[in-house]
């Protein structure tokens, strides 16, 4: 799959992953998900290297992962440990492997060090006010055709709510996009966003958008590779996971942080808020799926304007990322 940096990606809810071995697509390529009798979770290529049967379709025994088709046993590093056919004291061939990741469980996802192997990773990307204990969450998930780029861009575009989500988030016609305000670094991306009426008043500055932004957190706060965070008042915010499929699929993990503490208010609130978020993403949706072309960073007809600017600055980032690897 192309554009994928060498970094972390939350590939799946830790909840999705249980005792028995699961196949998923991600990345353009097909991996093994599985546990050892410890909890701790592996991930392999799922095709085993002897004939190609899918892994995922064997079971784990002894801390090892075991090929359905001829019961070639492989370890959490990949080897191979248990070939039946050769008995008990029978040589494995050298190479009989099955290619392994490095994994971590973090925040609720299990990821995936994709890239590059080196002595050391840094700690895979996450918010961290959702460290307090205070925050309740409640995850939902849905798939797009669609590139991640261009979801995640989606995500970025601050001039379109007046427009796409006119009945939703974008009532009232703040058509005006004042700014945007955006800081932006190899990390990610901060989005400060200044909607209003058109009612003919000079737009500020660019530095009294800086001074502004200054006083007050970001709108919009994207990690790379594909975290994204909006904050919808101090006591919530919503979290969206990019997990690139293939290059015509991104699965959405929509996250709700809230402080509900009663849980009388707080499941009949997540539910509210589940059913409004997934509307507001089938009006992106009818839109994002007819953009051209696929990955955003071939779109070099587009014209950018300056409501742009958090788009601007997530392909410039991205480029710079891609070529330093």
């Amino acid at each position: 799959m192309r554009v994928p940096l060498d970094h972390w990606y939350p590939l799946l809810e830790s909840r999705e992953l249980g005792r028995r071995p699961l196949g998923l697509e991600r990345l353009g390529r097909r991996f093994v998900f599985w546990r050892t009798a410890d909890g701790r979770a592996h991930a392999h290529d799922e095709r085993c290297p002897h004939l190609g049967a899918a892994l995922s379709g064997g079971t784990v025994c002894d801390d090892r992962l075991v090929c359905p088709f001829h019961g070639f046993a492989f370890d959490s590093g990949g080897a191979c440990r248990v070939l039946p056919a050769s008995g008990r004291d029978g040589t494995i061939p050298q190479g009989l492997a099955v290619t392994s990741y490095p994994v971590c469980e973090r925040h609720g996802f299990v990821w995936l060090w994709w890239g590059a192997r080196r002595e050391t990773v840094p700690e895979p990307p996450y918010f961290p006010e959702f460290d307090d204990a205070g925050w309740r969450s409640t995850t939902s998930r849905v798939d797009w055709p669609v590139h991640y780029t261009r979801a995640i861009e989606n995500q970025l575009d601050v001039a379109h709510l007046a427009i796409v989500h006119r009945t939703t988030i974008g009532r009232g016609g703040q058509t005006r996009v004042h700014g945007p305000h955006v800081e932006a670094d190899a990390t990610g991306i901060k989005v400060w966003t200044t909607n209003t009426r058109d009612d003919g008043t000079p737009a500020p500055s660019r530095e009294a958008l800086a001074a502004e932004a200054a006083k007050r957190p970001p709108t919009l706060h994207f990690l790379f590779p594909g975290l994204w965070r909006l904050t919808i008042s101090d006591s919530l915010k919503n979290v969206i996971a990019f997990v690139p499929i293939n290059e015509r699929l991104t699965r959405y993990y929509l996250r709700l942080y809230h402080r509900h503490r009663n849980p009388l208010v707080a499941k009949p609130f997540e539910w509210a808020m589940a059913v409004s978020n997934r509307f507001i993403l089938d009006q992106d949706r009818r839109v994002v799926v007819t953009q051209t072309p696929a990955v955003s960073l071939d779109a070099t007809d587009d014209r950018l304007v300056a409501a742009d600017r958090a788009i601007v600055a997530f392909r410039r980032q991205l480029r710079e990322l891609l070529d330093a690897r």
